[in-house]
């Protein structure tokens, strides 16, 4: 059964590494750990780790492919056969082009909520997991300890580990340059300000001064016109 769940999760995580949707998170670390060693601790700690990235997912607004579909099975392999089933119709939901799968999941998987369409797609409780209790037989144990000296699985923790450091380079390298961009929009933004106030500024004294001189045009023609006036009075008195 671990075989068939584990070839099941790598099956739908390799539909998922056909996209690219900038810092959604496609697979969790876990999982290749999980491949390599199928046991239940690991399934637990890839359960986890897909609700945390389902969560971060929903936090962006978007979802990626697959990811509800892996997260259901990897709970019906825990026993959470319902939960399962919901995660299986959440992945329906959003993407309807996977409903042929998905059915072929629940038929396979969880049969016995065939046709019962329940969805969920709010946060994930990610607590509500610990509360599912793993018990490590002796041979798991054993193979746990021998990994530390396992060059194949430390070669593979590497791998991971500069795959990771470079996903992390690279988000940097974006949040920098987003970062630049806005600083420097904020830049042109303000001197767009600037510029329009010194405008509206050199406008206001333009219509002042012209408003000053018409009020002195004004006057002065006041004043003609009452000397004019004073004239002709002068005239007729004589």
């Amino acid at each position: 059964m671990k075989k068939i769940i584990a070839v099941l999760l790598l099956s739908c995580s390799t539909l998922t590494a056909c996209y690219n949707e900038g810092q959604l998170v496609v697979n969790p670390a876990p999982l290749a750990q999980y491949q390599f060693k199928p046991t239940e601790a690991r399934l637990l700690e890839a359960a986890k780790a897909y609700a945390e990235a389902i969560n971060q997912n929903l936090d962006q607004r978007a979802i990626h492919p697959g990811l509800y579909a892996d997260y259901g099975v990897a709970l019906a392999r825990l026993g959470c056969l319902e939960q399962a089933n919901t995660m299986f119709n959440n992945e329906k939901t959003f993407f309807p082009n996977s409903t042929v799968y998905v059915d072929y999941l629940i038929n396979t998987i969880t049969p016995m909520y065939a046709g019962k369409g329940h969805t969920d797609t709010s946060h994930i409780d990610i607590k509500t997991l610990d509360t599912i209790h793993i018990t490590l037989t002796p041979e798991e144990e054993s193979y746990l300890r021998q990994l530390e000296n396992d060059p194949e699985y430390q070669k593979m923790l590497k791998q991971q580990l500069k795959e990771e450091k470079e996903q992390k380079a690279l988000e940097t390298k974006k949040a920098k340059k987003e970062l630049a961009k806005a600083k420097e929009k904020e830049r042109k933004e303000k001197a767009k300000a600037k510029e329009r106030a010194q405008k509206e500024k050199e406008a206001a004294k333009k219509a002042a001064d012209k408003a000053k001189k018409q009020e002195a045009k004004a006057a002065e023609k006041a004043k003609r016109e009452a000397d004019k006036a004073k004239k002709k009075e002068s005239k007729s008195k004589e």
